[in-house]
């Protein structure tokens, strides 16, 4: 059941540039929410925006307070307003929101494919599978250059093994994030269970969703979308799935969304 209430500002960090990692109160929120749900965050003056944003959580702070926190990327007025409210402005929020990733078994590897802010899902579900006793995980991290990596102490901090792609270069292997997961995969033996939790931008989804798809790997896909509503009304976010002899079936991303398993959806 979501829950809709102003979340005050209990911390907002900028990690760079265009990156900052907020921290909201939120009681309701923090104790319904599980790894893959988001949030939708009004963040706006007056009437523009006039829609609100969805936001990943990036992690449930432990503790009775009933923290949430949200990494994000200034990439327009919605985000860039954001990015400027202090400590005690109360954001009103509506969540937790979606379905969310399911864990995998116990004997199953996880490994977690990022694409830019697609990192931001990521903590969340890390956590989770630690009081789950699942595997420690493995993060394969592709962005832009350098500048666009963030949060990676988090990882290390609970000794995560970390691969990173950039394209121009800046750090790690230079390429697509898919350049490192091709020999991942090849390279695994037949005893070896994995399972892909992936995040980020459409044409990267595609590929690593056909990527496991050969090589018969489980797959679950975090997708990006305008989501107007985030509670399935509007119909803004549907996303094609495979048909039947009636035609293409499609799917709200908001609702029956974000995380679909690789195949459920055409991307």
């Amino acid at each position: 059941m979501p829950f809709d209430s102003p979340a005050p500002v209990v911390r907002h960090e900028a990690l760079n540039r265009d990156h900052f990692l907020l921290t909201l109160e939120s009681p309701s929120i923090a104790r319904a929410a599980a790894a893959g749900q988001f949030v939708m965050l009004q963040v706006r003056e007056g009437t523009e925006p006039l829609l609100r944003r969805p936001m990943s959580i990036f992690r449930v702070l432990p503790g009775r307070r009933g923290r949430i926190q949200i990494l994000y990327k200034v990439v327009g007025p919605g985000t860039r307003y954001l990015s400027r409210q202090p400590l005690g402005a109360r954001l009103p929020a509506l969540g937790p929101l979606g379905n969310g990733y399911r864990l995998p078994p116990a004997d199953t590897k996880p490994v977690l494919v990022s694409g830019g802010i697609g990192i931001a899902i990521f903590p969340f579900l890390v956590d989770s599978l630690r009081r789950a006793r699942r595997r420690t995980p493995s993060l394969i991290y592709g962005a832009r250059s350098k500048r666009d990596l963030v949060a990676l102490d988090f990882f290390r901090a609970r000794h995560v093994p970390i691969r990173v792609a950039t394209e121009d270069g800046s750090a790690g292997t230079r390429g697509l994030v898919t350049r490192l997961l091709e020999p991942f995969l090849a390279g695994r033996s037949g005893a070896d269970r994995l399972e892909l939790f992936v995040c980020g931008p459409t044409p990267m989804l595609k590929a690593v969703a056909e990527m496991a798809l050969q090589a018969g790997v489980p797959c679950q896909l975090a997708l990006e979308s305008q989501m107007p509503c985030g509670i399935g009304v509007c119909l803004g976010c549907v996303t094609r799935c495979p048909g039947d002899d009636q035609g293409p079936l499609f799917r709200r991303v908001c609702a029956e969304g974000p995380v679909f398993r690789a195949g459920e959806v055409v991307l």
